[in-house]
């Protein structure tokens, strides 16, 4: 199986949490663009550690700004995956607020076409209603509710490594 630096890797010698160990250890030498190129358990896995991350260490603001946001999708789609709908949720409705590619003047993915045209003012800052929903919004992430994605995350690995 292809590794996210583009090696092989027999991903059958970890566990979940070993392989989330070992992806926290060397994603960050490697473009967004090759985690693409992996599994799609490993993507996952991926863009959720890249999103911890930076929650944790810039906030949700920085995120909508920073180059992971482009990949809000596949952050939801993660959530989605580990069995995390209200995270999804959430981070679906403050993209829908204030998207990633519009909060840095970009259109790279078009998938946030629709959006609250409401939220920014006319020097294109988000207005105080906005940033106060997001504000609450990113409350109820796992983050700040003290829900633990991780046990999921490492289940869900769990099973799709048994699958190979």
């Amino acid at each position: 199986m292809r590794w996210i630096d583009g090696s092989e890797i027999d991903i059958r010698q970890f566990t979940g949490e070993a392989l989330c160990e070992k992806l926290a250890a060397e994603l960050w030498g490697n473009a967004y663009e090759q985690w693409l190129e992996c599994a799609d358990f490993i993507q996952a896995a991926s863009f959720l550690i890249a999103f911890d991350t930076e929650l944790t260490m810039e906030g949700i603001f920085t995120f909508l700004e920073n180059s992971i946001g482009h990949y809000a999708p596949d952050i939801v789609q993660a959530f989605r995956a580990i069995g995390d709908s209200n995270d999804a949720d959430v981070l679906e409705e403050i993209c829908r607020i204030a998207p990633p590619d519009v909060m840095r003047g970009e259109f790279l993915s078009g998938n946030y076409q629709e959006y609250d045209i409401t939220s920014f003012n006319d020097d294109h800052e988000l207005t105080e209603e906005a940033e106060a929903r997001i504000l609450e919004l990113n409350e109820q992430l796992y983050l700040y509710s003290g829900f633990d994605i991780w046990p999921l995350l490492f289940k869900y690995l769990d099973e799709q490594i048994e699958k190979l």
